[in-house]
């Protein structure tokens, strides 16, 4: 039996993709093109099994033939990469990227790991400096700062483009739940709708230089837009897990160059579906690589950034003006010496590195919050910004998922869904994983297979993080309820295996309960034997892994993963303060005492109705997430 079909072979081998097909017909729908090269009815997936069947060496040979890699990725790699591959011969669009693009290689000259404001001012920065075109994608977009942050970028971008006598093409896509939705999910957004006050992107008046377009996507009735990444000018691609909006989370995002960006670039336009108004300029110019990628301080975008000053102060990355409505306007890269000059007046917290550091996580949420963590702690450097080690492209593959609407949890066989189960399945030594959530049936049941076969896998979770959604029925239980259904299901010989951490600030002693909304983390991260990782935007929740549109990267690189997982041990006090017994309770490790705002680690007909409780809160906007 041949792992990989000879269907799936020569849709990976096609010539077609697309965007090269909308660059001959660009005033066509996207969905139009795609049902052309791909077919109309989508067939579900019969119940494929990771590893049945087990891919022998040739069959790995096989599906490195099946990337665009300039050398051999690992057999893990490609282990993982076949197993996404599978879901192919189904549906040809599986993976929300035309097969010939869905594996390359590329760069990651820089990573973020740290609370909203840095991340959008990272996407600012890249905005500003666009030569033809920004595609911006985010699930939840609301008025905030973090909007403001990409609004005042477009309204610099305009300039910016009117000095040159130019224009930029700009596209925004979200999910905005709208009635209409029923009958097209793809809602083109009218100007008076996109400006309004939940929105309030810019008036076209106002980015006179800027052709702009906002598309509202949510596929009923469960399927949501929850991708979060962009394209700019067909060279860059930016992925991450935080939305457009404010939040206290500890979030991740990416920075990522080189062939790989053409697959979001083609995702972007399937996601898309609808016609462009006006099209992508650069959409008959697909880009050349470079001779040879920067990194570190050579990296216009890097270079830009005062690092060590925004290490210890979120702020730094806005440039402070109180408008009308109270939403503070950004400053942009090196250009704006106001920003040299906001770094140099009082931003340092009095050589405190402590209070720095609480300053840093204190978004615009909950400016008091009180660190935990007592002074004279010896502490590990607090690095928001990874800047990676300079490196040859190495194997990415994109792992996506289309969303589906129906209610109905038993969906897997999708490459974002195959691709974790795989990541534990052939997995030699250890997991690790960080999400906020914790509960779907297929990833708790692959965790414990994993364990019993003597892999340490490794769990950052939140405590009580969204419990009121999570504890309603089929969601798959609170991360409390769940993590200890899992320890009582172990057999004593395999506990050890099973190392559960709850998410603690890198400035606190203990964990504190996310329905506080102090020091939350919304990472989604999974790494495989400390050289194969999976980062983007899917949960480990039954939402995303049953129903939410997802992107992920899967990368091949030793180097990159290992700094990464050094970023996430040194911007949080996890895998200090964190750990649980092997009950699933957290216990002081001083004198045993538990949490005084730890939920229910048995469920029930309570936990629901409070689940209940608060989801009539979160539509009333008094509660929730």
């Amino acid at each position: 039996m041949t792992f990989i079909s000879d269907k799936v072979y020569d849709l990976v081998h096609s010539t077609e993709t697309v965007t090269a097909v909308l660059a001959a017909s660009p005033q066509e729908p996207v969905e139009t093109i795609a049902e052309k090269l791909y077919g109309k009815h989508i067939k579900r997936a019969p119940n494929l099994k990771v590893g049945e069947p087990h891919p022998s060496p040739t069959d790995l040979d096989r599906i490195a033939e099946c990337g665009k890699f300039t050398s051999r990725p690992s057999d893990l790699f490609l282990q993982i990469y076949g197993e996404a591959l599978r879901t192919y011969e189904f549906d040809g669009l599986a993976n929300l990227v035309a097969p010939p693009l869905s594996a390359s290689t590329g760069v990651i000259p820089l990573s973020i790991i740290s609370v909203i404001p840095d991340i959008m001012r990272h996407y600012a920065d890249c905005i500003v400096r666009a030569e033809k075109e920004v595609f911006f994608a985010t699930s939840n977009w609301e008025n905030s700062v973090a909007a403001s942050v990409v609004t005042s970028a477009l309204r610099e971008l305009s300039r910016r483009a009117g000095e040159k006598g130019e224009r930029r093409v700009v596209k925004i896509m979200y999910d905005r739940g709208n009635i209409k939705q029923v009958v097209k999910p793809h809602q083109i957004v009218p100007v008076s709708e996109y400006t309004g006050d939940a929105v309030n992107i810019p008036h076209p008046d106002e980015i006179p230089y800027i052709d702009l377009e906002v598309c509202n996507y949510h596929q009923p009735i469960l399927g949501t837009f929850h991708a979060k990444y962009a394209v700019i000018d067909r060279k860059i691609a930016i992925i991450n897990s935080n939305n457009t909006q404010d939040r206290v989370n500890m979030e991740m995002m990416c920075h990522v160059e080189g062939p790989i960006v053409e697959a979001f670039y083609d995702m972007a336009l399937l996601s898309w579906a609808n016609a462009f108004n006006p099209p992508l300029p650069l959409l008959s110019s697909p880009p050349s690589p470079p001779e040879q990628y920067k990194f570190g301080s050579e990296h216009p975008h890097i270079a830009a950034k005062d690092l060590e000053t925004a290490k210890f102060n979120a702020a730094v990355s806005l440039q402070t003006k109180e408008y009308p409505e109270g939403i503070e306007q950004a400053a942009f890269d090196v250009d704006d010496a106001a920003e040299k000059r906001n770094n140099e007046e009082g931003l340092h917290v009095s050589g405190n590195k402590l209070a720095a550091i609480t300053k840093h996580l204190n978004t615009t949420l909950q400016p008091d919050t009180k660190a935990t963590l007592p002074d004279g702690v010896d502490m590990e450097d607090f690095s928001p910004h990874i800047l990676h080690a300079p490196h040859d492209p190495f194997p990415i593959a994109m792992v996506n998922r289309r969303p589906r609407g129906a209610i109905e949890y038993t969906d897997v066989n999708n490459p974002q869904d195959m691709a974790w189960l795989a990541g534990l399945h052939y997995a030699k030594e250890k997991v690790f994983i960080q999400t906020p959530t914790f509960n779907a049936a297929a990833v708790v049941e692959a965790t414990l297979a994993a364990v019993r076969k003597g892999i340490e896998v490794t769990l950052y979770v939140n405590l009580g993080y969204n419990d009121g959604g999570e504890a309603l029925p089929l969601q798959g239980g609170t991360n409390e309820v769940v993590i200890a259904k899992m320890f009582k299901e172990l057999e004593p010989q395999y506990k050890q295996n099973l190392k559960v951490f709850w998410y603690t600030g890198k400035d606190m002693c203990r964990p504190v309960n996310a329905s506080k909304k102090r020091r939350n983390c919304h990472i989604k991260l999974m790494i495989v034997d400390d050289h194969v990782g999976i980062m983007g935007n899917g949960n480990q929740d039954s939402q995303s892994w049953y129903h939410s549109q997802e992107s992920n990267i899967l990368i091949d690189s030793p180097s990159v993963c290992q700094e990464w997982a050094a970023g996430i041990k040194s911007n949080q006090n996890t895998h200090i303060y964190g750990r649980l017994d092997n009950d699933g309770v957290w216990r002081d490790p001083k004198d045993g005492s538990l949490l005084e705002d730890m939920g229910s680690t048995k469920g029930g007909f309570g936990t629901i109705a409070k689940g209940l409780v608060d989801a009539v809160k979160r539509v009333q906007g008094t509660g929730g997430f």
